[in-house]
């Protein structure tokens, strides 16, 4: 029987062939299973082929949960397509300015406000792709290579060349930041990319990275003679001008704006109501319903056959899991964002000589500080009369520093418990994949240190694995993190959802006309999931910002 390094250490050896070979060799599928079965312990194999069946793909394909979105408002965006009502675009070209070469946050996070802006546009909101022949990156995507991106079926594994000149891709198949993303008909509107027969890639690149892009659209000729509007932005301009409108709050809320967001008549009344932070959440919540950074198909499915693999999901299974999670973002964020914080952390623990800090980061111990002693049931003693059982799933770009961090933690219960307050009974678990790399570019955002060669398949294997992290997080019962990096800001986004309407004092709400009852009282229409913010700062920034 392996012991538990060997199983961990064999989990993505495993994963990564049957990511590589299992869906495009589907007629040998139980021929790689049972190669596949040495390297598996006993479970994991149980879990190797419940995965393959990918009954669940659909609760892999978002970052919330299914029952949070309502899947009748895309369904009427498709029946309700219709060319007339493309006249007025809002083209966002996610690859110039090099944001294609950010990590997964920082390019979400611009999807995020390109969709709000858009829509507060009143635009319906497309998506332009480098083609492949443009594209700086190998395969045609920053994401990888996925098995289905390739012409035809070779027969061995990809991983085993360094080059990837050998590999054909689609002609049509999704490519940049759409080989992750299913950009949603509720946003588009169904519509085709504008002017196609006059206008070329380079053409809307250019124009898109102008600083007057966002105020100067463009008039353009379809071939059947309809004129078209569009505002065509990168992600330079697209930020400026958000920041530029939101420092004078002038961005106002409408039930037109709610209504492109997929809201209902009621949901849009309320929104026009709103301003400020209530607005903002609220604005997401609804993008959350409408089923918002949808994945596409062939991420669900990878990420679906990783996370099965883990020792988490194999101890509490997948099926409605309940777990905490904790994210934990070092390396080159601290040192270029926030080291600020970092030493206000450090100066609140009495050391105020900048230079000489016991750590360049803030200790693992305060983050598991927001699970509090009093959560758990006490006497009149003040002693703890039941402890909270909790299984926490850790993400960080610095495995083996928090893992030595664990060890070193008192009250240990086992190799990989700890019982932390006198009140919670903390199993802590970790993405076993390989420890050399963390970022979607490499060992850091810049791409690899050492000159690594690198390729679209091993990019691919990367991109899986950080949306597993993601997906993990974002749907955890509390997650503890900060709102220094990107992904904080994101996961605090992806946890925010609709609520009914409730007055924060004695008053009352007429859902009737929803109008105030009580003078000025304001009731609260949006909620977030448990964050709990480790260091830092503690009010969220704007959504996508």
């Amino acid at each position: 029987m392996p012991s538990s390094s060997q199983q961990r250490s064999s989990i993505p050896r495993a994963y990564a062939t049957t990511l590589l070979l299992g869906v495009a060799m589907s007629p040998f599928i139980l021929n790689l299973q049972g190669s596949l079965s040495s390297f598996y312990p006993s479970s994991s194999s149980f879990f190797l082929r419940r995965s393959l069946s990918f009954n669940d793909i659909e609760y892999f394909s978002t970052l919330q949960d299914v029952n949070d979105i309502d899947p009748s408002i895309e369904q009427k965006a498709i029946a309700n397509a219709d060319d007339d009502k493309c006249k007025n675009l809002f083209l966002f070209l996610p690859d110039p300015q090099h944001f294609s070469y950010h990590g997964h946050g920082s390019q979400l996070n611009t999807y995020i406000m390109s969709t709000l802006i858009g829509t507060y546009l009143n635009r319906n909101v497309l998506l332009l792709e480098p083609p492949n022949e443009v594209s700086t990156f190998a395969g045609g995507s920053q994401f990888g290579c996925p098995v289905d991106s390739f012409e035809e079926i070779h027969m061995t594994s990809p991983a085993s060349s360094s080059t990837s000149d050998s590999w054909q891709i689609k002609e049509n198949f999704p490519g940049g930041f759409s080989r992750l993303i299913d950009h949603q008909t509720w946003l588009s509107g169904g519509c085709p990319i504008p002017c196609a027969d006059t206008y070329t890639y380079q053409d809307w690149a250019r124009m898109s990275t102008k600083s007057t892009a966002m105020n100067v659209p463009i008039t353009c000729k379809e071939s059947n003679g309809r004129t078209v509007n569009v505002i065509a932005t990168a992600g330079g301009p697209l930020r400026q001008y958000f920041r530029s409108k939101s420092k004078g709050n002038h961005f106002i809320s409408n039930e037109r704006w709610a209504t492109k967001l997929g809201a209902t008549l009621t949901e849009a009344r309320i929104f026009s109501t709103l301003s400020h932070a209530a607005m903002w959440d609220y604005a997401v919540g609804l993008m959350i319903k409408a089923g918002f950074l949808r994945l596409q198909p062939w991420i669900a499915r990878d990420v679906e056959m990783l996370i099965k693999s883990f020792d988490l999901f194999q101890t509490i299974g997948t099926k409605n899991p309940v777990y905490d999670s904790i994210h934990v973002r070092r390396g080159d964020k601290l040192i270029e964002e926030a080291r600020g914080e970092v030493v206000k952390y450090w100066r609140s623990q009495g050391h105020s000589d900048t230079e000489n800090l016991p750590t360049n980061y803030v200790p693992f111990a305060h983050y598991l500080n927001q699970f509090r002693k009093v959560e758990c049931p006490m006497n009149e003693l003040g002693e703890v009369t039941e402890r909270i059982k909790r299984v926490v799933y850790v993400a960080t770009d610095d495995p083996i520093v928090v893992k030595e961090e664990i060890a070193n933690l008192p009250n240990r219960i086992d190799e990989r418990t700890v019982l932390w307050n006198d009140c919670h009974e903390m199993s802590f678990y970790f993405n076993p994949t390989d420890e050399s790399s963390f970022h979607l570019n490499g060992d850091g955002e810049s791409g690899f240190s050492d000159g690594t060669e690198d390729n679209c398949f091993k990019r691919y294997h990367r991109n899986i694995a950080s949306v597993a992290d993601m997906m993990i997080l974002a749907k955890s019962r509390t997650f503890v993190g900060e709102f220094n990096s990107n992904w904080g800001k994101l996961l605090r986004t992806m946890r925010v959802r609709l609520d009914t309407p409730i007055i924060q004092d004695d008053g009352g709400w007429n859902s009737d006309t929803e109008e105030k009852i009580v003078g000025n009282l304001k009731p609260r229409f949006s909620k977030t999931l448990d964050v709990r913010t480790a260091w830092g700062p503690t009010v969220p920034r704007l959504p996508g910002t």
